[in-house]
């Protein structure tokens, strides 16, 4: 299931989705709302995180509440490949990790040529090794007790260099 744009530069992978509203769609002015508004005070937090990551610069709220998902984003639920057509891809919690069969133990780190990783602080940043173009980020879910301010701006200054 993918929520959001398809040609997306930022796809993020999620284990489960939200509830949608009928005739719902990402383009809508008040999707993120409507969003928030049936799935609660959960969906914020994650919809917050994403923003505050996706966002190019200027305020993350309006960011959330506006531009969220109409262009630069889309969320992937329960994904078992990356999306082809995305750069960055923020794989969110092990559920999700697992899904797309990445974990820490099937990354082959021999190969330095083809893979360029920095662990730091519950995230590993890794190029991708058969489409050098793409980047694979494993964070840990997006909830602020696991993916507070600090880590979300690591996150942020990595895919700046990107």
């Amino acid at each position: 299931m993918i929520i959001g744009h398809p040609q997306s530069q930022f796809a993020y992978y999620l284990p489960t989705p939200p509830l949608i509203p009928d005739g719902w769609h990402y383009s809508q002015v008040e999707a993120i709302a409507a969003l928030i508004t049936l799935n609660g005070n959960h969906w914020r937090k994650i919809f917050t995180i994403m923003a505050k990551i996706s966002l190019p610069e200027g305020d993350w709220r309006h960011y959330r509440d506006q531009t969220l998902l109409k262009r630069n984003e889309m969320i992937c639920i329960g994904g078992t490949e990356l999306i082809a057509s995305a750069k960055v891809h923020i794989v969110a919690g092990q559920m999700a990790a697992h899904r797309l069969g990445l974990s820490l133990a099937t990354i082959d780190y021999t190969n330095a040529a083809q893979l360029l990783s920095i662990q730091h602080k519950s995230i590993t940043f890794i190029k991708h090794p058969t489409h050098p173009a793409q980047y694979c980020l494993l964070t840990p879910y997006l909830d602020y007790r696991q993916y507070p301010n600090q880590l979300i701006e690591l996150t942020r200054q990595q895919i700046m260099t990107l």
